[in-house]
């Protein structure tokens, strides 16, 4: 039986052998991630310092672009490849040709209609820099087949290593030197296609993509029939997530959008280097478990159990510290971010908790209902934004924060159906979390009194190295009823482990 046929997601293993895959695949991407989030804080502090908000709003009109492409490859060729019964040589064929047409299509378009988005954001010269990012669109087709095959065969270990030799290439051999040489924008955008390139060519070499491609209309008709509410969960959910960039691309100014800009990506890095390998290895394995019986929910309440508190203690200390983290990465430029930073850490556990019950709805299929979600989500993230225009960025962050949460307890609460979780539980989880990020605000303040004579920086490190040892006592030594066993027992495996 070949390796396909053993994780086919018609077919369930045994639950200790795939709760060990799903752990080691996370333990993988994680590690890959956790290695690429260092190198981001690195060439985030050095970029920050050697172009202006002005150039990083530049690339947000740009980011959407490549954004798009990936909402239309990973919800449709993408998850079609993981949600296969049957998965062989041809339909890999058939799947990255029609990849790669969708992708030619999507590229024309883009270049033909790039003047009329470079009026529409008012930036100059905006035009060219979306026709060279289409490129990334086409190296994107190609990834998603190569890297939708991986997961699937649950080789997590050969995506985290293309990740870990492309992001330093992208980064600081191309973005870096070309930012301090004066190139601008283009500094970043040329570093983020050199990355694609070096990531495609190492996944498509380790999925053994062939060099053949076959192009079929039947093989888009029966893609659009199975997999085509995943498309347009995807779409919907890069329209949502693009919508407050759009509004405030169109009405502020670039320097509106670079601080808005480089707050978002300050929250994206740590949900990137978490929950965005978390949602990769749950979808597989929530495929798996399509038949019902309790192994399903078991896993869905042990992933809360873990992220829940762990987003929240982190979203707690981001906010405390978010001053500490502006100047340090961003620079005394950025210091306008720093109430930015903080509203949209607030929104931390629902940011990174949906990516665990939307595994569950992807895994299971449901995508029909996914898709009017994620229809509501673009609903209150852009009326939000045009209510909160008024207030420039700070007023942008603020409700996209409470979109985000609104679509986390939708997103929630359809999970705990579909599974039959215990709803007692799940609300159990994130009250023992709210506890946990409470006390360390409390403890926060009373340490804070003790460092006021101190000049910042040396306060800063003496508080926030309170702050982290207070709450690493709190998780090994809190009775029961405070801190999970579920969530103890892997920080001790992992303690012992280290």
């Amino acid at each position: 039986m070949t390796i396909l046929e053993a994780v086919a997601p018609g077919r369930t293993a045994r639950t200790p052998k795939r709760s060990q895959s799903a752990a080691g695949g996370l333990a993988w991407l994680i590690a890959g991630r956790s290695s690429n989030i260092a190198l981001s804080i690195v060439t985030t502090g050095i970029l920050s310092r050697f172009l202006t908000p002005q150039q990083f709003g530049q690339l947000v009109p740009v980011m959407i672009v490549i954004s798009l492409s990936m909402a239309v490859f990973d919800g449709t060729f993408g998850v079609g490849i993981i949600r296969s019964p049957q998965l062989d040589r041809e339909r890999v064929r058939v799947a990255l040709g029609n990849c790669l047409l969708v992708a030619v299509v999507l590229t024309v378009a883009l270049i033909a209609g790039s003047p009329l988005i470079e009026r529409f954001f008012h930036f100059d010269q905006l035009a060219e820099l979306i026709a060279a990012a289409t490129i990334v669109i086409l190296l994107r087709a190609v990834f998603v087949i190569a890297c939708a095959v991986l997961q699937r065969e649950r080789r997590y270990k050969e995506i985290s290593l293309a990740s870990l030799v492309a992001a330093p290439f992208g980064s600081l051999i191309v973005s870096v030197p070309l930012a301090v040489a004066g190139y601008g924008a283009w500094s970043l955008l040329l570093g983020t296609i050199s990355m694609g390139l070096v990531e495609t060519v190492i996944v498509a070499r380790k999925a053994r993509l062939p060099w053949r491609i076959t192009i079929s209309r039947a093989g888009l008709s029966e893609l659009g029939a199975t997999e085509g509410f995943f498309a347009l969960n995807q779409l919907l959910n890069w329209a949502a997530l693009s919508s407050t960039n759009l509004i405030a691309g169109h009405v502020l100014s670039l320097t509106q959008l670079g601080f808005y800009s480089r707050s978002w990506r300050l929250l994206d890095i740590a949900v990137s280097a978490t929950s965005g390998p978390m949602q990769r290895v749950l979808v597989p394995v929530f495929a798996g478990l399509q038949d019902g019986g309790g192994a399903a929910r078991d896993t869905f309440e042990r992933a809360l159990a873990v992220a829940v508190p762990v987003f929240a203690i982190a979203g707690a200390l981001a906010c405390l510290h978010a001053e500490a983290i502006v100047r340090a990465l961003l620079g005394t430029q950025w210091l306008e971010t720093i109430p930015l930073v903080q509203i949209l850490f607030s929104a931390l556990v629902a940011r990174c908790g949906y990516k665990v019950s939307e595994s569950v709805l992807v895994g299971f299929g449901r995508a029909r209902s996914a898709a009017v979600r994620q229809l509501l989500y673009l609903v209150a993230l852009g009326s939000g934004a045009l209510i909160a225009v008024r207030w420039q960025s700070t007023g942008i962050a603020l409700s996209t924060s409470v979109a985000v949460w609104l679509f986390y307890l939708l997103s929630l609460s359809q999970a705990v159906r579909l599974v039959h979780a215990s709803l007692g539980r799940v609300v159990l989880i994130h009250a023992r979390a709210a506890a946990l990020a409470t006390l360390l605000v409390a403890f926060h303040v009373l340490i804070s009194f003790a460092v006021t004579r101190l000049s910042y920086w040396p306060g800063e490190v003496l508080v926030a190295a309170a702050d982290v040892g207070f709450i690493g006592a709190i998780l090994l030594a809190a009775p029961p009823w405070l801190v999970e066993r579920t969530l103890r027992t892997m920080i001790l495996t992992r303690g012992r482990g280290a």
